[in-house]
């Protein structure tokens, strides 16, 4: 019997560490917007941590990318979580990807939020860089935020990103 409970104490101490779950990031608006693009980034053959990502989400939440410069029946691309981590999720993986936040403008009112957060990404082989943005729909429920949906899209030459939607230290100087 205290052969049982050693080893039951042990098997909690162990679970325990593995099992962490990010619960500060969450509690903030900036901190649930870092952290989707801290989970995202790594270094090649870096894996990501999936399950962390996915508790940023509400279970439904969507992903959806805009893409201006492909043909008119192909701009827009919604995927949900599972559909985004299986398609590029190994991309990230195999090529290394970092994207930095440029900005951060909020808009929130009764535990709704609308987030624009301007980017920087690029994957770490050299063949892919954008800045951009992210909008982050966002719902504050059980003390802490969930992302409903993100839609982002890339900055063209003929769309530059807005000074306003920039940190002062990424403002252009034109």
């Amino acid at each position: 019997m205290f052969k049982n409970i050693i080893i039951s104490i042990a098997l909690s101490i162990s679970f325990l560490g593995t099992a962490q779950i990010d619960t500060v990031s969450v509690k903030s608006i900036e901190g649930i917007t870092n952290k989707m693009i801290e989970l995202i980034s790594g270094a090649k053959d870096e894996p990501r941590n999936w399950d962390d990502y996915r508790n940023l989400f509400l279970p439904r939440a969507q992903k959806i990318f805009i893409n201006r410069k492909a043909p008119p029946k192909k701009q827009i691309r919604v995927m949900n979580l599972e559909e985004f981590v299986r398609n590029v999720g190994p991309l990230y993986k195999r090529d290394g990807f970092e994207e930095i936040a440029l900005g951060l403008t909020v808009n929130e009112y009764n535990g709704i939020a609308n987030v624009f957060q301007s980017y920087h990404c690029k994957n770490l082989i050299g063949t892919y860089e954008k800045r951009g943005i992210n909008s982050y729909q966002l719902i504050y429920a059980n003390d802490r935020w969930w992302i409903a949906s993100t839609t982002f899209t890339n900055e063209t030459d003929e769309n530059k990103i807005p000074n306003i939607y920039l940190s002062q230290e990424n403002q252009s100087k034109n």
